[in-house]
């Protein structure tokens, strides 16, 4: 058994033109080298298939998030997968700003631009397929946002 909790949309076109990506996976709770390029591998793989590049040291950047609390001795263990997608921002007083002075702001700041959350109980046996069930829906979700602030990818 799992659930889910979010939030309403994103506004559209906060993903329009991101063609590369860096990535960072954050796995807490387990220690599963094994598993953790497993999932490392897939997201990757599927990012591929849309021609989205994986770069090094590149904002904007996809950070997915996993923490476990994995109980052998309880029924219940429990489960959080978040994908986040970081890109730069300028303050609006900033940007305001740069119009009078004829100059691009340098005042970058680092703003989450998408997230998703998912929050999940099941068995221990299940564990490890709830939470991969949970991150091709969460990134399939991503995607489709994806293509719709950029429509012409899908040909």
């Amino acid at each position: 058994m799992s659930f889910s909790w979010c939030q309403n949309s994103w506004f559209k076109g906060n993903l329009k033109g991101i063609d590369d990506l860096s990535f960072e996976l954050n796995i807490k709770g387990v220690e599963d080298d094994v598993w953790e390029e497993k999932i490392y591998t897939y997201i990757k793989l599927k990012l591929m298939e849309q021609d989205i590049q994986l770069l090094e040291n590149l904002i904007p950047k996809m950070v997915l998030d996993i923490n476990i609390i994995d109980s052998r001795v309880e029924q219940v263990s429990s489960f959080l997968v978040q994908l986040s997608i970081y890109g730069y921002s300028v303050s609006e007083t900033d940007y305001y700003k740069s119009f009078s002075d004829s100059k691009i702001s340098k005042s970058l700041m680092t703003s989450k631009i998408f997230s998703y959350e998912v929050v999940g109980q099941t068995n221990s046996i299940k564990l490890y397929k709830e939470i991969e069930k949970n991150i091709n829906n969460t990134l399939s979700l991503f995607l489709n946002h994806w293509y719709n602030d950029n429509p012409t990818k899908q040909f």
